[in-house]
């Protein structure tokens, strides 16, 4: 009866993401054939797969799928440093690729919906654990629904940390501290966020435990030796351990105080924009200067939900180290701003994505609420096909 109600969970997540996807094809599909487009962010041979596939190719998923192919000897002149790009993600696409011969860009696609789907098998059982089952329904739902959801299905990184980090708090919490150590090198594999779950992880243990907690963390040391093991091919093929943080520096991104993004974003908001005429009957770029001061606003918002959204979870019952963890996949991107970019908070729409604590407190908050949830359904799937529009047609990047 288990295996059953388990079979129901994944059938019912298979079929609303069936449905999700299938919408965000159609805009996909639409977008691409009526709108005009902008230039791919780096000039490199696009893939040749049909549109269904190749509308999901846009901005880094140059990288990944380029990394799958060449490894981090990229035939291509960039000033940037592909050793930005973590190499699990690339790795499985290679992988995937020489296993059954399919086009790189199938294989990342194939991969961040497996991953997706996953992640959101893991997610349900974890949160119904800790709630109930309504609150499990609606945090699937809004993991759907958020602005920025079709990065789970686009060739990012997005789904496979989301996996790898669901897979940690879900493991922990049955005490299968092996698995939530494997969960964690998947995740410090993708991204450099990946190391600070030992401190959500350390905290899990010790409330478990307390003071014997150190007894079971030798499992979890799978993560440090993991990032380690990144480090040391990093000074190897390249002198720098570091790599990957000092890569960051090409697109824009210097270390500075959390606040300093947030400030930034106001004063470019408040700061008037240069005027330009544009000629009658032209097609303009959304990812223009003219528009900063809307890009500089849709990040800002988006930071401080992310700084507000795990407070108001811990008040309806969220354990601390979700809050934690939550709050540390904010303040990092945020202590790494773009200050001379379009946008001082870059992709934070997407950084928060991941972060599966807001997708719950959002769940609780409809829940209490029930004329926000409406307004919530109905708001966040308009955004969201409005984000997919510019972001498949090189108009705009979280």
């Amino acid at each position: 009866m288990r295996y059953i109600n388990k079979l129901k969970k994944l059938s019912w997540i298979v079929i609303v993401w069936f449905i999700s996807r299938i919408a965000l094809i159609f805009i996909g599909w639409v977008a691409n054939l009526r709108i005009p487009g902008g230039n791919p962010s780096q000039p490199w041979p696009m893939s040749k797969a049909p549109l269904i596939f190749t509308m999901w190719d846009r901005y880094d998923s140059q990288w990944y799928l380029a990394i799958a192919k060449y490894g981090y000897n990229i035939p291509y002149k960039s000033h940037y440093s592909p050793q930005a790009f973590f190499p699990l993600y690339p790795a499985l696409i290679s992988f995937i690729h020489k296993l059954t011969h399919v086009p790189y860009v199938v294989a990342g696609i194939f991969l961040s919906n497996i991953f997706f789907i996953s992640s959101l098998f893991f997610l349900y059982d974890l949160v119904e654990k800790h709630f109930d089952s309504k609150i499990a329904k609606l945090t699937i739902i809004f993991t759907f629904l958020f602005p920025t959801s079709f990065f789970f299905s686009a060739i990012y990184t997005e789904s496979l940390f989301f996996f790898g980090t669901v897979l940690v708090f879900w493991a922990a919490d049955k005490e299968l501290w092996w698995i939530a150590g494997l969960g964690g090198a998947i995740a410090v594999l993708t991204r450099n966020l990946g190391i600070t779950l030992l401190l959500p992880l350390a905290w899990i243990a010790v409330e478990k435990y307390g003071n014997k907690a150190w007894k079971t963390l030798f499992p979890l040391f799978i993560i440090p030796i993991t990032f380690s093991l990144w480090a040391i091919y990093l000074w190897h093929s390249t002198g720098d351990p570091l790599r990957f943080i000092h890569s960051e520096s090409g697109w824009g991104r210097y270390l500075s105080l959390p606040w300093t993004g947030i400030i930034t974003a106001f004063n470019r908001i408040i700061t008037p924009i240069p005027s330009a005429n544009f000629p009658t009957g032209s097609y303009i770029s959304a990812w223009k200067l003219q528009f900063s001061h809307l890009y500089s606003a849709i990040d800002g918002f988006a930071a401080l939900t992310g700084l507000i959204l795990p407070f108001i979870g811990k008040q309806y019952g969220q354990p601390w180290p979700w809050v934690i963890f939550a709050l540390i996949g904010v303040l990092i991107p945020m202590s790494a701003p773009t200050l001379y970019s379009m946008t001082p908070l870059a992709s934070m729409t997407r950084y928060i994505l991941v972060l599966f604590p807001l997708m719950i407190t959002l769940a609780q908050i409809a829940q209490k609420h029930p004329s926000l949830e409406i307004a919530l359904f109905v708001s966040l799937p308009l955004i969201q096909g409005l984000f997919f529009i510019l972001f498949t047609t090189w108009n705009w990047i979280a």
